[in-house]
């Protein structure tokens, strides 16, 4: 699980705008975007802006009237791994 970016608005188009911590050094499209408390909300599917600032756009998994509490969350990447660990961790309970 890696570091992503804050939750800076939702947008018209039902997806989150996301500012990136870092510079992106592998493609994250299709990765799942989850939570501190590793709730998954939401996967990328663009990342835009300048190399030195950029953004993603990520988009919205939860119900969109719950999407607003996120605004201001800290977000975290998961690896292709790590989503299979947790998918079969959740489906044991």
């Amino acid at each position: 699980m890696r570091r992503f970016g804050r939750i800076v608005k939702v947008t018209r188009s039902r997806n989150f705008l996301i500012k990136l911590y870092t510079k992106i050094e592998k493609d994250p499209k299709d990765l799942k975007v989850v939570t501190r408390k590793m709730e998954i909300i939401g996967v990328v599917r663009d990342v835009i802006g300048r190399v030195e600032k950029p953004y993603a756009l990520v988009k919205v998994l939860v119900p969109l009237h719950l999407a607003e509490d996120y605004i201001g969350a800290d977000t975290y990447l998961l690896s292709k791994e790590e989503e299979k660990k947790l998918l079969r961790r959740s489906s044991n309970v």
